[in-house]
């Protein structure tokens, strides 16, 4: 059950450095290939001709885009290259969130960034986070923007509602659950066609995780979400695991509110599936 592949999502964000040694660590534990792949904003070259001396202003900026990505590359060399698992660098041709798309689909696990609003370098493109977990078709692992979070799925919070997602992200987590302490929870009752929160827990059990289940009344989506946030702190979760919900064509995505709540609001690790 181990993930072959990891990919993790690289840029020039103080952050991505982070990012890169958890998804290190990840891949030694489950001795599988890691991915790292830098994916930045690149700006249209449209843009260049509105300005100024736009010959010599846009040979600078990829110049120093250049340098920040050979930069980025050096770190992840320097960061993996000794450690005893393949590793591989890439990064993304042409659009960035349709090359980043065509990349995390090779891949049994993806990591990437809440999206910070403060941090230029992290912009990648329209809807890059909601991209990658709404339409690459595997599991992300999102961590948050702030923190630091030296271990994964020890103690994890799994939201339940008996739904196609919520199963495809308990399934997709087992290979970082393996051993941990679990808290199954379900907010309001299930549809008539849900599977039952008892299914889930064997499914945990069959795989070692010690599974405790607890509901909550209905709540709103923005409840669900400050209730999955409030367990997760008083249970010490140091990752929470959830369905991802949303729809849309052509980057118009919309994400299910619940969803939307946990990437703006997340405190800890959280693994989406759609």
């Amino acid at each position: 059950m181990r993930p072959a592949s990891i990919l993790v999502h690289l840029d020039s964000s103080a952050r991505s450095s982070l990012r890169l040694a958890l998804a290190a660590r990840l891949a030694q534990a489950a001795q599988a290939r890691l991915i790292g792949l830098y994916a930045a904003f690149e700006p249209d070259p449209a843009w260049y001709a509105m300005m100024e001396g736009a010959e010599t202003y846009m040979a600078e900026d990829m110049a120093r885009r250049d340098a920040t990505r050979a930069r980025a590359e050096a770190a992840f060399h320097a960061a993996v290259d000794a450690l005893p698992i393949a590793s591989e660098w890439r990064q993304a041709d042409g659009d960035a969130v349709t090359s980043a798309l065509r990349e995390a689909r090779e891949a049994e696990l993806v990591v990437a960034g809440q999206t910070d609003p403060s941090e230029p370098e992290g912009y990648v493109g329209p809807q890059f986070l909601e991209s990658l977990i709404l339409e690459s078709g595997r599991p992300v692992l999102v961590v948050p923007c702030a923190g630091r979070f030296d271990t994964i799925g020890t103690r994890a919070i799994v939201a339940w509602n008996g739904s196609r997602e919520a199963a495809r992200a308990l399934h997709d987590a087992i290979p970082l659950l393996s051993g941990a302490q679990a808290l199954l929870l379900c907010a309001g009752d299930l549809r008539a066609s849900a599977t039952p929160p008892a299914h889930a827990c064997r499914a945990l059990a069959l795989h070692g995780v010690q599974a405790a289940l607890e509901r909550s009344p209905p709540l709103a989506d923005a409840g669900v979400g400050e209730l999955l946030l409030s367990r997760a702190a008083d249970f010490g979760a140091d990752l929470i695991v959830m369905g991802a919900y949303g729809r849309g064509r052509m980057r118009e995505l919309v994400l299910g509110g619940v969803t939307q709540a946990l990437l703006s609001s997340m405190t800890v690790p959280v693994l989406m599936a759609h």
